[in-house]
């Protein structure tokens, strides 16, 4: 048996890693400064991928057309290519939409997290707080929806992208010259 030595970044691949995060984290820094136009922006990207999706689909259904799902493709096609133009044409709409999404999410994540916390044997009291407070947030979200639209998507995706500028810088920092410690 042999085991594969990967080979260590090198210095300009940990440099162009160090120069994403931080273009990641400038951004989410902004993003959660104007929440409402970044909440725009990531639902006009998201339309554009719905759009871009649903031709791609449509075009791999209509090649292959004994597959077996085809059927099925050519519906998530239609529907991706209705909501990217549905989203595009309407982006406050879509706003409000993904925001409502978020906010189930959030809540959903809070009551799994509640279930499973009386599943695991340790840790299980963070594991409910965690779960409470997910619960208390996605209320809070949703008691003063629609308001919360024009800020709540904008800061999540904010949040999200400083969290991954840090956890970049944190890689590029662990992987030295002599590779993962």
């Amino acid at each position: 048996m042999t085991i594969a030595i990967r080979p260590p970044l090198t210095s300009e691949n940990r440099h162009m890693l160090r120069i994403s995060a931080w273009l990641a984290i400038v951004l989410g820094v902004l993003a959660i400064l104007s929440p409402f136009y970044a909440g725009i922006a990531a639902t006009l990207l998201l339309g554009c991928y719905f759009l871009v999706s649903g031709v791609l689909e449509g075009i791999v259904a209509f090649r292959a057309p004994s597959w077996m799902g085809t059927i099925g493709l050519i519906a998530l096609a239609i529907i991706s290519f209705v909501a990217g133009i549905f989203i595009l044409v309407h982006p406050l709409a879509g706003l409000v939409t993904i925001t409502l999404v978020c906010i189930a999410a959030i809540f959903i994540s809070g009551i799994t997290k509640l279930f499973w916390s009386f599943k695991v044997p340790s840790g299980n009291w963070l594991l409910a707080l965690s779960g409470l407070l997910s619960i208390i947030i996605a209320g809070m979200l949703f008691y003063n929806f629609p308001f919360t639209a024009a800020w709540a998507f904008g800061v999540l995706v904010g949040a999200n992208l400083i969290a991954e500028g840090v956890m970049m810088l944190g890689f590029v920092h662990q992987t030295g010259e002599e590779g993962p410690h």
